[in-house]
């Protein structure tokens, strides 16, 4: 896990420069959420909305919604695929994206359409040693300029 200015990041998931997380699951979908930084700035979460299990996304077109007294922000899907799965949970405790961001505030399981490609991507985006290089460059875009 990295700690930087108490934004945490665990090492084990992809991240994207909307501050969102990728995680492959062992049955071949990835899990996305939230990482830290993003559920800290958008402040306590009131509302999550997501599109059905079912509804194919394209890269890059949004999946949802994180609605908080601050803001509303729109969830850009990062790889193309079908959504297996969307986490029932946050209809009822939106809370959990501050409470637990990586665990139980997760958004969607989406099935890749292209595994290999998706692998392929993933690989291109901050992980493993490269995150704390990743979380200091999203708070000084996201953080420190909000301060000047």
């Amino acid at each position: 896990m990295v700690e930087i200015e108490g934004y945490y990041l665990p090492e084990d998931r992809y991240y994207t420069d909307r501050n969102l997380w990728l995680k492959p699951e062992p049955d071949g979908t990835i899990k996305v959420g939230f990482n830290d930084l993003a559920q800290k700035l958008i402040g306590k979460v009131a509302f999550v909305r997501l599109m059905p299990k079912g509804k194919h996304i394209d890269k890059d077109r949004f999946f949802g919604t994180v609605e908080s007294a601050k803001w509303v922000e729109r969830l850009k899907m990062p790889i193309s695929g079908t959504i297996e799965e969307i986490n029932e949970e946050l209809k009822r405790n939106p809370g959990l994206v501050n409470q637990d961001p990586y665990e139980a505030g997760w958004f969607v399981k989406i099935k890749p359409d292209n595994p290999e490609e998706a692998q392929r991507e993933l690989e291109q985006l901050p992980h493993g040693d490269q995150v704390e290089e990743y979380l200091k460059k999203q708070i000084e875009t996201f953080v420190k300029k909000k301060e000047k």
